[in-house]
């Protein structure tokens, strides 16, 4: 693992760490009140629907004792069963224990040539982004901003890359571009770490000589975004999808967005 990888697998691994709080919140906010409850449910369907001279007062008060028993025994089988789920958890102690393995699966890439387009697409809601500075993650505010890049690659199939950046953000179709040396510039040999027996990228390492790519300024629209996001596979989808493979059935759209965004190029030098 490079340190990045590393940052990312730490920060998975704390995500799916155990605790307490989430083992005994359950049990100790609902589990108190639902066997009382349920209880006094059935009491009080029973008087209604089979005896109405039952006085349910009467039997309340005379089994609380018994009641809070079996309330402190639910609350507890229900803490002892969430404690045995989560310090048992597979998924858990499988990124619990990745940090300390340091080991990647690597997919690669041979990159031939590429394309660069914009989107500015900020949402309210998720509006942190974080980022590999000063040997560090560090979590700052989106722009909105991302520069998506559609390389080709040596077995003829569509590879989409993302990059998004910090600044502050403007509503609207068109954002700011970032400077020249702050945009994602690919090499030739890619090379795609995922945490093992798993498709969840932990980094991207770019080697050799930088691949030739036609700058846009081309900014996509919503449904365009929409689209690419999940022509690109980089958060939901199951095999045989590839991370940020363009498969089949989305390769000739995309190729009808390449020839937009090279057009724009033309539109910008008259």
């Amino acid at each position: 693992m490079l340190p990045p990888e590393l940052a990312w697998a730490r920060e998975r691994a704390f995500m799916h760490s155990f605790s307490w709080f989430v083992v005994l919140l359950p049990p100790l906010s609902m589990g108190l009140v639902l066997p009382g409850l349920a209880y006094l449910t059935i009491l009080g369907l029973t008087q209604k629907l089979f005896a109405p001279e039952l006085d349910v007062d009467r039997i309340v008060g005379d089994s609380l004792g018994w009641l809070a028993l079996v309330t402190m025994l639910f609350v507890a089988g229900w803490a002892l069963s969430n404690y045995l789920r989560d310090s048992r958890d597979p998924t858990k102690r499988y990124w619990q224990s990745l940090p300390d393995q340091g080991l990647v699966e690597l997919e690669r890439h041979t990159l031939v040539s590429g394309i660069s387009l914009w989107a500015n697409d900020f949402d309210p809601d998720c509006n942190s982004l974080t980022l590999w500075k000063n040997d560090k993650l560090v979590s700052v505010q989106s722009s909105g901003v991302s520069q998506w890049i559609l390389a080709m690659t040596a077995a003829g199939h569509w590879l989409v890359l993302k990059d998004e950046f910090p600044g502050d953000f403007c509503y609207g179709r068109e954002g700011r571009m970032p400077e020249k040396g702050k945009q994602l510039q690919p090499r030739q040999h890619l090379a795609i770490a995922f945490a093992p027996g798993t498709q969840l990228m932990l980094g991207q390492r770019f080697e050799g000589a930088p691949v030739p790519l036609v700058e846009t300024p081309y900014w996509m629209s919503a449904d365009e975004i929409k689209r690419l996001t999940e022509a690109a596979h980089h958060w939901i989808f199951f095999p045989p999808d590839r991370y940020a493979m363009v498969n089949t059935e989305d390769a000739r759209w995309v190729q009808r967005l390449v020839d937009r965004a090279q057009a724009s190029v033309g539109l910008q030098h008259e």
